[in-house]
């Protein structure tokens, strides 16, 4: 009994090691290539991990402690089960996440909104007004605002996304006035102490004249600062900085 206690308990820790491992490289994916800067936090992707993680680096492990038994005829068989098991709710998981990436900054009244792949509009915006980011597979555009009466009313009363329509989206460099005019101003920040690093350490680098800061809103409703060149559209800094409880418009 105890020599069988001894094999599960080895078993079960290589299976627990595997799975951490590739839970790692799978988070290292998620924050480098999907969500990179702050969309991590923002986007709340933790939220969609609570149920994923636990499944595939706890379940299969546990599994594999009740159903190890050396010698036993059909064990590379559950084993194979178990393992394919957590490798499709990986896969599946994996799948919605992705789907629910940011692909798209589009600059809308007074912020940026991100725009999700599964919004379906990226790919059927016309290339020659997409601006691709250097840092992550992020595009930015400027959604054309209301321009008439019946526009503004489609916009305020029937719930129309001027940033999910694709033909609304124009280059960012030809509107760079209207943006700028949103820009907010580097020393009206007032933020909680826990934030002073962030701007004192941006500050070092930060060119008024070329830089503009501007709200960037997530899917999820959180808002932090994004800097952009102003000459290139580039995004160059994400400040995680709430510019409504960190900012005097005085």
């Amino acid at each position: 009994m105890k020599r069988l206690l001894i094999a599960k308990t080895k078993a079960t820790t290589i299976h627990l090691l595997i799975s951490v491992a590739v839970i790692l490289v799978f988070l290292l994916l998620l924050k480098n290539l999907w969500y990179p800067g702050p969309l991590f936090k923002i986007e709340n992707v933790w939220q969609g991990l609570q149920i994923l993680i636990p499944v595939d680096a706890v379940l299969g492990p546990i599994l594999t402690f009740i159903i190890f038994k050396p010698g036993k005829k059909s064990l590379k068989l559950d084993l194979s089960i178990i393992g394919g098991l957590q490798l499709a709710a990986l896969l599946y998981g994996g799948l919605i996440i992705y789907q629910q990436r940011p692909v798209l900054f589009t600059f809308v009244v007074d912020r940026f909104e991100t725009v999700l792949a599964s919004d379906g509009v990226l790919e059927n915006i016309n290339q020659d007004r997409l601006i691709k980011q250097k840092a992550g597979p992020i595009y930015l555009t400027y959604a054309l605002p209301a321009q008439n009466d019946q526009e503004r009313q489609d916009f305020l009363f029937n719930g129309v996304q001027f940033k999910k329509l694709p033909e609304r989206h124009y280059p960012l460099k030809d509107y760079m006035d209207q943006i700028a005019a949103k820009s907010l101003e580097l020393e009206r920040f007032n933020p909680k102490d826990a934030n002073h690093p962030i701007l004192e350490e941006f500050r070092k680098t930060y060119d008024a004249e070329n830089t503009l800061l501007l709200k960037l809103q997530a899917s999820t409703g959180e808002t932090i600062v994004v800097a952009i060149n102003k000459n290139t559209s580039q995004i160059i800094n994400y400040l995680d900085i709430d510019p409504w409880e960190e900012y005097s418009s005085r």
